[in-house]
């Protein structure tokens, strides 16, 4: 089989960016029927709220809206604010809440413009169709960001983000008039913002595209052109870190909360016996192993083969799309240093947090379109039809539902708290609650208690009087996590006399619940 090299020469400070392409308007139509047909699906099977954090994240915005303390402070200072704040327009309407929806809505906008970004992205670097839908497809068709792109969950918001940020730092690359160009280069800007307002992983890869503005404006108008614009890109982009830094001043009086706060600790969730902790090897393959549980063995090595044509041809137009593998040893290093904890089969024999090797989807998408144009037409077609085999595989042997994100997002909810649950949703009449919140989230939305009537951990000024006199503070119900990690609430009431005005009404191996005599 002969190989070509793509219809348009290697871009250079003379090129022009690609005409503007009608068919995105047709990939976004498309991908907006995928994407209510695959809500619709894993909805209907009662899987869109899988992921506890699904639940957390609907809470934040929700109690932004209505809480006994409402307001913009009820964002916290741990996950970041954009998802939710995106959130609030739906998040007050009851069924869109406890459905989900309202969080959904937003990863399934999201997918629909990532797929007009990895197609755009695609199409720029190859000037071709067919392989640009060849990208298209691994990406739209993957069975993980299907089900990923139908909860309330934040990484489809993160791919619609960095997506963005490559294709137009891309096209600022590929543009030559100043007046065309730099437009493109502010939109990147904003794109990477809105990242760093999403999730951590766009930290790291804003100092990698930051990296290869300057390399590309270096190349192109020389060193002192590349200071002016590397200092632009880093003041608009790193701006969002900055307010983030300041919100967490602000709000706890600790700018790096979000990283040593009382509910942000690596040591919450990262144990000791992690294998990955300090090491490297280890913590590669943990990574590598999630990757090809999210995207399928061919479309990986399918990925990495393009990644090497791509470097072979050092093309300045492909520094951003080669910029966001990055995200693979920044995972590998947060493993080691004991950041990020993530479990795959094959070593921990449990799943955790796999769906962070879905992250690679949008580079491999783009490096397939490459590796795709490099194709006979003919071998094209072929490649196109493998790519798109190759991406549904995993729905083959037991359907949408034993995908690896579904399988972990599926495990079910604690059998303890599932009961709590139920002996509120019946028994429940009314009152203030107090309940911590962390760790305890899917007690009262199971329940379907009004956060309107819940004290929690970040309830200002109202949590620490609660625990100290529930009674004072007009607490009703006090609902209690014992265990093998009891929450502050049961650390600091059980057995007190506190409770002395209160009289136990629930128990089982974990949850004790307390209501006020009468």
């Amino acid at each position: 089989m002969s190989i070509r090299e793509p219809e348009s020469p290697p871009v250079s400070k003379s090129s022009t960016a690609p005409t503007a392409d009608r068919t995105a308007w047709w990939v976004a139509l498309a991908a907006t029927v995928v994407s209510v047909v695959a809500y619709w699906y894993f909805a209907s099977k009662g899987m869109a709220l899988g992921y506890k954090d699904s639940i957390s994240h609907l809470q934040i915005a929700a109690r932004t809206l209505s809480s006994p303390t409402a307001g913009f402070a009820q964002l916290g200072g741990v996950w970041l604010p954009l998802p939710h704040i995106l959130m609030l327009p739906l998040a007050w309407y009851a069924p869109f809440y406890y459905s989900g929806f309202a969080g959904s809505a937003i990863s399934m906008v999201s997918y629909v413009v990532t797929c007009v970004y990895v197609y755009k992205l695609s199409f720029g670097l190859t000037r071709s169709k067919l392989p640009a839908l060849s990208g298209l497809g691994v990406f739209a068709l993957n069975p993980n960001v299907l089900y990923m792109q139908s909860t309330p969950m934040t990484e489809l918001l993160l791919f619609a983000c960095i997506a963005a940020m490559a294709f137009y730092v891309q096209r600022w690359a590929q543009t030559e008039e100043h007046l065309q160009k730099y437009p493109y280069l502010f939109a990147a800007a904003m794109a990477a913002f809105l990242a760093c307002l999403t999730r951590y992983e766009a930290w790291p890869l804003l100092l990698v595209t930051g990296a290869t503005v300057v390399i590309i404006a270096w190349r192109q108008y020389g060193r002192h052109a590349a200071t002016g614009v590397a200092t632009g890109f880093a003041f608009l982009a790193g701006a969002s870190i900055v307010l983030w830094l300041g919100w967490n001043l602000l709000i706890f009086g600790n700018p790096l909360n979000f990283q040593n706060g009382e509910y942000a600790k690596p040591s919450l969730w990262v144990h000791e016996s992690e294998v990955a902790v300090g090491d490297p090897v280890v913590s590669a393959q943990t990574y590598w192993y999630a990757v090809v549980e999210n995207l399928g063995l061919a479309v990986v090595i399918a990925m990495i083969i393009g990644a090497v044509a791509l470097i072979l041809r050092r093309r300045l137009d492909s520094l951003p799309v080669l910029a966001l593998l990055t995200v693979a040893p920044f995972f590998v290093v947060a493993l080691a240093v004991g950041q990020r904890p993530l479990h795959v089969m094959q070593i921990s024999q449990d799943l955790y947090n796999v769906r962070f090797g879905l992250l690679m989807v949008v580079p491999a998408a783009v490096l397939i379109a490459y590796l795709v144009s490099l194709l006979p037409t003919r071998a094209g077609f072929v490649a196109l039809g493998v790519a798109f085999a190759a991406t549904l595989s995993p729905l083959i042997p037991n359907g949408p539902t034993a995908v690896v994100t579904a399988t972990e997002g599926n495990k079910g909810f604690p059998a303890t708290a599932v009961e709590a649950s139920g002996y509120l949703s019946t028994h429940y009449d009314g009152g203030v609650v107090l309940i911590e919140s962390f760790g305890n989230e899917s007690v009262l939305f199971h329940a379907r208690i009004p956060l309107s009537k819940n004290v929690y951990e970040g309830s200002y000024q109202k949590w620490d009087p609660a625990l100290s006199s529930p009674p004072g503070q007009g607490i009703r119900w006090i609902i209690m996590r014992g265990g093998v990690e009891p929450d502050e609430t049961y650390r600091d009431l059980m057995g007190s006399p506190k409770l002395a005005e209160y009289a136990e009404v629930f128990r089982n191996k974990e949850y004790v619940v307390y209501k006020a005599e009468d």
